[in-house]
């Protein structure tokens, strides 16, 4: 989620004022935090955060992802919930209930870092050419091409010169027959309930926030924030819906040649999480509803823009085939 308002980075005002709000309701099994909710005055936005933080971290954390983005009178982005910080070095746990994403104890860490999960012997020329689509396109990052983009947290963007002025990238969900194969290809992971992600990022906390986004979000992209975006950082992101009602589709890319990058749409399984390596080539620009990242702005990240020869923001379009029902904005 590396796009915000046209404005810098939130600032939240030290006068905030708290209010406590009641856990949602669990199963019977489900301890809950207890969610208190802070105005951001700068924002106009109410947002819930987990109590068992520290004052000091949650506000920082506060003001580092809080984001809210309207087009048109409409929201297209805003922050729900800060539910959790991972501190440096830690693995994490998945669960379907807040906090979501949860610091794993000694006994639940594993081997390996969220490096080790782009390791595969899976290639792109052993997983159908259907699932994918390869773009011609020069990767030119910020420091070679500044583009104006009112969006990008992390200050500048760059540019993805592409052939295409139209780029339709296949959709893999679960019930694919090369769904596994496909994200160990462009080295992604999805991981279940109760399972233990390794992380083991040392350079700073990793913040659990949560995003609505709407339909909004496709016109925020294209019309304020100068097109969409993919990128690459060194953090690993973490992405799960927040409840089955919620749909999240992350785009990730493989560079395959010097000018030439592979793209797939992964549709999150219900209840499950996917992980992404840090340097991992992604968006998250298709997803649409209530959806947790984990995700630090503590480093910085190459995001670069994808347009075409005439340096227009190209078109995204989702082939559908694979699901039936998709939502119109895809297309």
């Amino acid at each position: 989620m590396p796009v915000t308002s046209a404005t810098s980075t939130p600032q939240v005002p030290e006068s905030l004022h708290t209010t406590t709000t009641a856990p949602a309701t669990a199963k019977a099994d489900a301890k809950l935090p207890t969610y208190s909710e802070r105005h951001l005055n700068n924002l106009g936005i109410n947002v819930k955060f987990n109590t068992d933080l520290t004052n000091q971290k949650s506000e920082n954390a506060l003001k580092a992802v809080s984001i809210h983005r309207v087009v048109n009178n409409e929201v297209a982005v805003t922050t729900n919930a800060l539910h959790n910080i991972v501190p440096p070095g830690s693995d994490v746990v998945i669960t379907r209930t807040a906090p979501h994403i949860s610091p794993a104890s000694p006994s639940q860490t594993t081997e390996g870092t969220h490096r080790s999960v782009a390791k595969s012997d899976v290639t792109l020329s052993s997983i159908p050419q259907s699932a994918f689509s390869v773009i011609d396109g020069t990767w030119h990052d910020a420091h070679t091409i500044n583009i104006v983009a009112p969006g990008n947290v992390f200050g500048a963007s760059g540019c993805l010169s592409c052939s295409e002025v139209l780029l339709e990238i296949p959709m893999v969900t679960e019930l694919s027959p090369a769904f596994e194969d496909v994200t160990r290809a462009f080295g992604v992971k999805v991981f279940g309930e109760g399972e233990t992600v390794p992380v083991k990022f040392d350079k700073c906390d990793l913040n659990v926030v949560e995003y609505k986004i709407t339909p909004a979000n496709h016109q925020y992209s294209l019309q304020e924030a100068n097109g969409f975006f993919v990128e690459r950082h060194e953090f690993p992101h973490i992405f799960m819906p927040s409840s089955d009602q919620d749909e999240i589709i992350i785009t990730v890319g493989k560079q395959v040649a010097e000018n030439q990058f592979a793209m797939a749409n992964i549709k999150v399984p219900e209840g499950k999480a996917i992980m992404l390596p840090g340097d991992t080539i992604h968006t998250d620009s298709l997803s649409r509803g209530n959806i947790v990242i984990m995700l630090t702005e503590c480093v910085g990240a190459d995001t670069v823009l994808m347009h075409d020869k005439d340096s227009q923001p190209i078109t995204l379009r989702v082939d559908s085939s694979e699901r039936i029902g998709l939502a119109e904005w895809h297309v």
